[in-house]
């Protein structure tokens, strides 16, 4: 029993770290319903249901299929998979994006020479996850916390976010384009995707924007979502990540009871009261925390809502750590090919930084 607890807590860290955090906050200050905003916990577990019912039913596979049909060279290859991953994770979160898409580029991969090309489009497809995401506030959850906390509307959300967005499209094309068009010679599975069930979590995924947006009531979407899909395919509440739900409870009672203490909220304070500091802030904070609880800590300590949301954005690339995303890829790649796993590491770490550097630069100067 023992063991097994242990192998639970290791298996996800920042979900151990939050829960101890917080364990200790509440023990030395107190614990307040009030802390917690419910209506991001709601969107986020509406979310993941409709999610990853549109994931089950095949419809990214059933995209990338006629994408790979299209493709001449490994190159188109990487464009087209980098591109669905892109813009599918606008609407399906860069979670979903990655997990959907990397284990059949990999499996499409498995048999390419170009071993370094074929780890470069991997990492470029955890990017693309990452960046494209940035559009929408449903598109991963800082932006969907960010969204909620500072009452942002969706015409001033996507202002904010599109042009950095639009740059990061461009910054990937270019970047692709260094991959050699290496002839490509894959057998394609025909993988039909499931009509029904696509059509229906469309419908639900509709519902919970609108509640996301305000136009329905939070509780009463997330309700009608899962009595749907108790009786249409309950297996899908067995998919959802109730580890990363308990990890922003924590973090909303951490930061509740850190505003309480005005010996430390007097010290935070003050450096998030520039834009531009709050954004470097934003990103080294991401850095080493992820940029999830990077954006529930800061939040509270500053109105500039945009350096904020771009900061936590922008400080998704760099290290592994600095998206909860990014751990997603490397330990799919390392179980898909764990001897590469460590070259795929060095690969990550140079391509992101240089995103890092020149995304952050602009968007700096932009500000």
């Amino acid at each position: 029993m023992g063991k097994r607890m242990l192998a639970f807590f290791r298996t996800d860290r920042l979900f151990s770290i939050s829960l101890l955090l917080a364990l200790i906050a509440c023990f030395f200050g107190t614990f307040r319903w009030s802390f917690i905003d419910f209506k991001v916990i709601l969107s986020l577990f509406g979310l993941m249901l409709v999610i990853n019912g549109l994931e089950e039913a095949g419809l990214l596979r059933a995209f990338g299929q006629k994408l790979v049909e299209k493709s001449r060279n490994l190159r188109d290859l990487i464009r087209a998979i980098v591109l669905l991953s892109f813009f599918s994770s606008m609407f399906l979160t860069n979670d979903v994006a990655i997990l959907t898409l990397l284990p059949i580029y990999l499996l499409l991969t498995r048999k390419e020479q170009q071993h370094t090309s074929v780890l470069l489009g991997a990492v470029y497809l955890i990017v693309a996850a990452n960046l494209g995401s940035s559009l929408f506030p449903f598109g991963n959850p800082q932006n969907l916390f960010l969204f909620s906390y500072y009452q942002i509307s969706l015409p001033q959300f996507m202002w904010t976010t599109g042009t950095f967005v639009g740059l990061s499209l461009l910054l990937l094309l270019v970047s692709i384009q260094l991959i050699p068009k290496t002839p490509l010679e894959i057998a394609l599975q025909e993988e039909p995707f499931e009509k029904k069930p696509a059509l229906l979590n469309a419908g639900l995924f509709v519902l919970m924007i609108l509640g996301i947006f305000s136009v329905l009531p939070i509780s009463i979407a997330v309700l009608v979502v899962a009595a749907v899909v108790w009786f249409s395919n309950k297996r899908l509440f067995a998919k959802v990540d109730y580890r990363l739900l308990l990890t922003f409870l924590c973090f909303f009672l951490i930061v509740g009871n850190i505003q309480d203490l005005s010996l430390v909220t007097d010290h935070i304070r003050p450096y998030f009261q520039e834009t531009h500091r709050a954004f470097l802030g934003s990103i080294l904070l991401s850095q080493g925390i992820s940029n999830v609880p990077a954006a529930i800590l800061i939040a509270p300590f500053t109105d500039l809502e945009k350096a904020v949301l771009l900061g936590v954005n922008v400080g998704g690339l760099g290290t592994l750590i600095a998206s909860l995303a990014n751990l997603i890829g490397y330990k799919l790649l390392k179980q898909a090919r764990p001897k590469e796993a460590r070259t795929f590491q060095k690969l990550f770490f140079i391509v992101n930084i240089i995103f890092l550097l020149l995304l952050g630069s602009i968007v700096y100067l932009l500000l």
